[in-house]
């Protein structure tokens, strides 16, 4: 059955690069969204943050965190959200949902643990068989 990835990315991210070259060899049906060419609205990025920690999403690198000196003195949620509203380029990518699942950045352990795929290239054409359970017989004599 294949995954379907609705991935959230920005132009010349080597790390929005990487993942999404290795979720294409893991046949994943890929939704990309370019957040720069096609940026994310209010309603869209409170629903993408709901009750989550804001900490995990902010692109700490980013100019508009530096700027603003989140890191000295985080902002009240709404606050932040504005800023996001923006200027998208204050949300870490890259950003992937599958179903009511997320994670955020290119850690592959968590993509492939979300996604339930391998982490070695890939796949094969035959799915693996998962082993018989060893069943342990008693002799009687």
């Amino acid at each position: 059955m294949l995954k379907s990835v609705l991935m959230y990315t920005k132009p010349k991210n080597g790390q929005c690069d990487e993942v999404k070259e290795f979720l294409l060899e893991q046949e994943v049906k890929l939704q990309v969204r370019d957040i720069e060419a096609n940026p994310l609205g209010r309603y869209e990025i409170s629903q993408l943050l709901k009750n989550f920690d804001l900490k995990h999403f902010l692109d700490t690198e980013s100019k508009i965190y530096k700027r603003n000196k989140i890191d000295k003195s985080m902002p009240e949620r709404n606050e932040i959200i504005d800023m996001m509203v923006e200027n998208n380029d204050l949300l870490r990518v890259p950003i992937l949902i599958s179903g009511r699942l997320m994670t955020i950045g290119c850690n592959r352990e968590k993509i492939t643990e979300m996604l339930q795929i391998r982490n070695n290239g890939s796949r094969s054409n035959h799915e693996e068989r998962p082993r018989p359970a060893k069943i342990n017989h008693r002799i009687r004599k």
